[in-house]
């Protein structure tokens, strides 16, 4: 049954022309009953890319009798005025920035599986990205102060601190990395996802579960460990996405729990040595924790961690370009989840729901481990009255010290990229885990050669 209240949200989508967001979060807003009435604006330097999304998101009003309205609007101020959540989904200079990214940390061999959360890909892309996200939330402050500015963009932790940092607007980072993390766990435990529940601190994409709820025991994590020791053949019971990019080793034509386990390796080989489960992908953890990805191991081979280089990074945005085909030339919209989490928290905020989810907040003590401001990924409660931490918690050891450095690095990543300082951008780079390995001198280099490829996207200055 479609809702429609007179409190129904207005929403302002910043990159709202993506072929990456657009589509999903529409898809994702018409499977929403409260937010069936959502008023969306997207705002795009490329209008043309805008009103192909407004066309796609007034088709999906359509279809499903719903009066959803979807508007592109080319100016900003125009497009944040009376917004109650603004939700910023950019990517300054694209895949053609990102070439540099990944090409240039190659020459000094260092093959990031990603590249644009941290190491020195990321530590790059937050350089061109944080003088951006600040512009914007100042544009917020000016049009739409009351709004709740929902970052989606990577480096998220980075972004997200600069709009807690720099303004006084509320804010909330959102990943759907743990996300991807319960339909996992329910595919060993053969539970729904609603049935798994975690404690969990950490920063984006190095989020770390230091308590696992499966149902109504709370001692999942040494049930997973079981598991992992032992690993069943049982056939799963859905096969896993192609987006997973699995490798499948078990034999027979079905996937098993044994194919699961193997997929999981770094994160697996962790909470057998220290008892803590790091709940992104792998590919994003061994970005935070280097010795798994170096030449002597094929960059990580023997753990399947998969390399996406830019050419991986091109394949997905035409894949993104093919589904929007796809949806657009389809007789209904998708009622298939995106996994994403933004409809979920407008839910919470504007549709009287109460909802429990992973969320990017600055630090008010829910990590012990970690100093206040910095931006933490940990369990959230979204209702009408906000969004706050759930928990408290710490992490402990020698994978504390890695988030903690990561911490650190994007503390002083953000700082070079507010002052337009190379020795910050330096001190960023040998904090930086993945940078931080090489000698100092080919660090210095690595700096400087990656903040001079960043020239057309970034103001004077560097």
């Amino acid at each position: 049954m479609t809702v429609t209240t007179s409190t129904a949200p207005r929403v302002t989508i910043i990159g709202g022309g993506s072929f990456h967001w657009s589509p999903r979060l529409l898809a994702d807003f018409c499977n929403t009953p409260s937010l069936h009435a959502t008023h969306v604006v997207l705002h795009d330097l490329d209008h043309v890319a805008a009103l192909r999304m407004a066309s796609l998101g007034s088709e999906f009003a359509k279809r499903r009798s719903i009066p959803m309205r979807v508007e592109a609007v080319a100016d900003v101020a125009a497009a944040l005025r009376g917004a109650d959540a603004v939700i910023s989904a950019f990517s300054v200079g694209g895949l053609e920035s990102m070439r540099h990214d990944i090409e240039i940390p190659q020459r000094y061999g260092i093959h990031q599986p990603i590249g644009d959360s941290v190491g020195p890909g990321g530590v790059a892309r937050a350089l061109r990205s944080v003088p951006v996200v600040r512009q914007m939330a100042h544009d917020v402050e000016a049009h739409a102060p009351g709004a709740w500015f929902v970052n989606v963009s990577n480096p998220l932790s980075a972004l997200t601190r600069t709009i807690a940092r720099e303004t006084n607007l509320r804010v909330v980072g959102l990943c759907n990395e743990l996300v991807g993390l319960k339909f996992q766990l329910s595919l060993l435990f053969d539970v729904g996802m609603h049935d798994i529940d975690f404690v969990v601190g950490g920063v984006n994409h190095f989020p770390i579960v230091t308590q696992l709820r499966i149902g109504d025991d709370d001692q999942g994590l040494g049930r997973l460990g079981a598991i992992a020791d032992e690993p069943p053949d049982t056939p799963l019971w859905m096969e896993p996405p192609d987006g997973l990019h699995w490798h499948k080793v078990s034999s027979g034509d079905r996937w098993t729990k044994r194919d699961v386990i193997a997929n999981l390796a770094v994160k697996l080989e962790l909470l057998r040595r220290f008892g803590l489960l790091p709940g992104a992908n792998d590919h994003h953890i061994v970005e935070f924790m280097p010795g798994f990805v170096h030449s002597d191991a094929d960059h990580g081979a023997p753990w399947r961690v998969r390399h996406w280089g830019i050419e991986g990074h091109r394949a997905d945005a035409d894949d993104d370009v093919a589904e929007y085909e796809r949806q657009r030339d389809a007789p209904d919209v998708t009622r298939m989840p995106s996994g994403e989490l933004v409809a979920t928290v407008l839910d919470g905020l504007f549709g009287g729901s109460t909802h429990d989810v992973p969320v990017n907040l600055p630090n008010q003590g829910q990590v012990t481990s970690l100093p206040d401001g910095t931006v933490v990924e940990c369990m959230g409660v979204v209702d009408a009255m906000g969004i706050r931490p759930r928990d408290v918690t710490s992490i402990p050891g020698i994978v504390g010290e890695y988030v903690r450095r990561a911490a650190v690095s994007q503390e002083l990543t953000v700082d070079a990229a507010l002052a337009v300082d190379r020795d910050l951008a330096l001190a960023a780079m040998l904090a930086d885990p993945l940078a931080g390995r090489l000698p100092y001198e080919q660090v210095v280099a690595l700096t400087n050669d990656m903040i001079d490829a960043m020239a057309p996207w970034t103001a004077t200055g560097w």
